[in-house]
């Protein structure tokens, strides 16, 4: 009896310790170095352009790392709670034109946002990154990315002191630590009318350790909520008030899956939101390509919303930009995509120009030379976008 109780606690204990297997989504082109760096991987369905796998769970800061160093991407794969929903995404497609409601893509705000876009400040932007990268790192299952987060919610309530209109919140995630931050601005006419400008606020490094790891993150993603934090400090100082409302949004967990930002878009698919417009800011501090200082990525993005934007750097920004291709899961836009909403993604460089500095302790503003003039090109941007689209 004694030897039967033994062995099935010993069975128990087996079982308890034993990795934990989850689901992810991958670009097809990323399966064969994916199988050949992870042994726990396994193909369960595949289309020509995503793969479900099942992957241990305790591997994926290296499948991160991974589709980093062979495919260019900062994320590059999309985490799912179940086979189901994995299964969900295989139909989700790079280019396709979801029947998004009528957005009227009209230039009419020009004194207004030409006096909002001449407010942008270089060195605001530049001394948000060094605040952020000051954090050990901002890893989402660790206490400074939770710390950091509580930075940026203080922050940008300090911003918004005088307004009664505005709000900034945690949206709490179960499965770990740290919370995404979302402030939303009331519309005044049509507020059940979505416009979201988003980046993601956690930040990775190596794949061991990875809890106590050094990943300053200042390009990869300081950068994309610094712009976002200039963007909110020039609406609040202007007394900004949309008639459509605005969510600002600072994700968790995009280093491991699009996980803070795939459970909002999915929590707003849920609930019937009209989100009209998605623009994300991941990485806009390194001057990366030459002739080139905005480029927009094509796929698992709105073709009708990136032209657009397109024409607000050539009426506001006057900077030279072009097109790129970022790769399936590449950043927390594909999250608002596979849920049917429109999104555009303008980045730093083209992909084969990427900072080769993002997951490791040699991200720092140092990288950009201690500035952050690029990045203060993608805060009149987003500017002129939060203007043209809110209204």
């Amino acid at each position: 009896m004694k030897t039967l109780i033994l062995t099935s606690m010993m069975a128990m204990i087996a079982l308890a310790s034993a990795p934990k297997h989850v689901y992810v989504t991958v670009g097809s082109d990323a399966v064969s170095n994916s199988q050949k760096s992870l042994s726990s991987i396994k193909k369960l369905a595949a289309t020509e352009e995503v793969t479900v796998l099942k992957v241990r769970e305790d591997e994926l800061v290296k499948l991160s790392k991974l589709m980093h160093d062979k495919h260019n991407r900062c994320g590059g794969f999309v985490f799912h709670e179940s086979l189901e929903e994995a299964q969900s995404f295989l139909n989700v497609k790079a280019n396709a034109q979801k029947n998004f409601a009528p957005v009227n893509y009209t230039i009419t705000e020009g004194p207004r946002v030409e006096a909002m876009v001449s407010m942008t400040q270089e060195i605001n932007i530049r001394t948000t990154i060094e605040k952020l990268s000051a954090f050990n790192n901002r890893y989402y299952q660790a206490q400074t990315g939770v710390d950091s987060q509580a930075f940026v919610k203080k922050t940008w309530q300090d911003l918004a002191a005088n307004r009664t209109d505005v709000k900034v919140e945690y949206f709490e995630h179960s499965s770990w630590k740290q919370p995404s931050v979302v402030m939303t601005i009331e519309g005044s006419d049509a507020p059940n009318e979505i416009v979201v400008i988003g980046g993601h606020a956690d930040s990775i490094a190596g794949w061991w350790g990875r809890e106590r790891a050094r990943a300053p993150g200042a390009d990869d993603n300081a950068s994309g909520i610094a712009t976002i934090t200039e963007i909110i400090r020039i609406a609040m100082d202007m007394g900004y008030k949309p008639k459509r409302t605005v969510k600002f949004m600072a994700y968790a967990a995009e280093e491991v899956g699009l996980r803070g930002s795939k459970e909002i878009a999915q929590a707003h698919k849920r609930a019937g939101m009209n989100v009209v417009g998605v623009v994300q800011f991941d990485m806009t501090n390194h001057k990366g390509t030459d002739d080139l200082d905005i480029v927009f990525m094509t796929d698992f993005t709105n073709d009708a919303q990136t032209k657009f934007m397109g024409k607000l750097i050539d009426e506001y920004v006057k900077v030279p930009w072009g097109y790129s291709k970022c790769g399936y899961g590449c950043s927390d836009h594909a999250s608002w995509h596979s849920a049917g909403y429109p999104a555009a993604m303008p980045f730093e460089s083209t992909m084969g120009d990427i900072n080769g500095h993002i997951h490791t302790a040699r991200d720092t503003i140092s990288q950009s030379n201690d500035d952050a003039v690029h990045a203060e090109k993608f805060a009149k941007l987003g500017v002129a976008f939060l203007v043209e689209m809110g209204k």
